[in-house]
């Protein structure tokens, strides 16, 4: 699975915090508005029945009556109301200034982070435009430098007779830039011969297996044959291989591997396989050369 940057989750995930925060100052600040406006309400009415309590303590013409006093007495209690009310309007609006200021500083952040979002979206966008725009580049140079080595070095890779050389050097006029080209050799061995051989290799490794002692003369020849067996269907092309081809053996003594001997050389064969080259330079004709990078 390929991962995204993390940047972009990041801003994601910061852009739905301060939404979230902003959503619950929206809803604390159309409650505490409610809430105010009601208090608001209820002080338009107490201060409203405090100016007929006034004006009906100021047509009483006998004071000292029970009457006077309730009247008196509710006057008091009307201006307590109002001035209860009264702080908590305030503190209404002190509450729903500190919430604009909270809405505000969530805004400015979330429009700050929702520009760096966009430039850094931005950046992304160019990195994979570049990438992609600098790997058509490559592309195009891979193919037009393939088509050239298929069309003018490749084939002079054969001599006059037609067969192939190993390699073939080009060095540019001044002596300060070289191409080899070259090609790769493939050990090949034939399956049928070589299976038949192992069965031979097989028959000597079963007939020391059963001595109870190996000649110590010998041990080296059963050692070497047994890792030619580990490989179980084709032989593995190495150092082992060459060595057992190149031992003299004495077909009296071991007439199976004298036999897989020549079978194996029978099986081999060379190919030529797939075609490179090397680029080289040197800052004048007396340097040594240094390999140029090619990728």
């Amino acid at each position: 699975m390929t991962k995204k940057t993390g940047l972009k989750g990041g801003f994601k995930s910061h852009v739905a915090v301060l939404e979230r925060e902003i959503a619950k100052k929206k809803k604390k600040l159309d409650k505490l508005t409610s809430l105010h406006e009601q208090t608001r309400r209820d002080l338009r009415k107490a201060y409203a029945m405090l100016e007929a309590s006034v004006d009906q303590v100021f047509e009483i013409k006998v004071h000292g009556t029970k009457k006077a006093d309730a009247l008196k007495k509710k006057m008091k209690d009307l201006r307590d109301k109002n001035r209860k009310l009264t702080e908590i309007r305030d503190g209404y609006l002190d509450q729903i200034e500190a919430v604009k200021t909270e809405l505000t500083s969530f805004a400015m952040q979330l429009a700050m982070l929702r520009e760096e979002e966009i430039n850094e979206t931005k950046k992304i966008d160019d990195i994979v435009t570049q990438v992609f725009g600098l790997n058509e580049t490559v592309v195009q140079a891979s193919t037009a430098r393939a088509e050239c080595l298929k069309r003018h070095v490749f084939p002079r890779l054969f001599d006059e007779k037609g067969n192939m050389r190993s390699q073939i050097t080009f060095d540019s006029a001044d002596g300060l830039q070289r191409v080899v080209a070259m090609v790769n050799t493939m050990t090949i061995i034939k399956g049928e011969l070589a299976s038949e051989a192992q069965t031979l290799i097989g028959q000597f490794f079963a007939r020391f297996q059963k001595s109870i002692e190996i000649d110590t003369a010998v041990e080296p020849l059963y050692e070497l044959t047994r890792q030619l067996l580990l490989e179980k269907t084709n032989f593995k092309v190495g150092p082992d291989l060459y060595r057992f081809l190149s031992m003299e053996l004495d077909i009296e003594h071991f007439p199976e591997l004298v036999r897989a001997q020549l079978l194996l050389k029978q099986s081999i064969r060379f190919e030529k396989t797939g075609s490179y080259i090397r680029l080289w330079e040197r800052t004048s004709p007396n340097n040594p050369w240094v390999p140029v990078p090619q990728s």
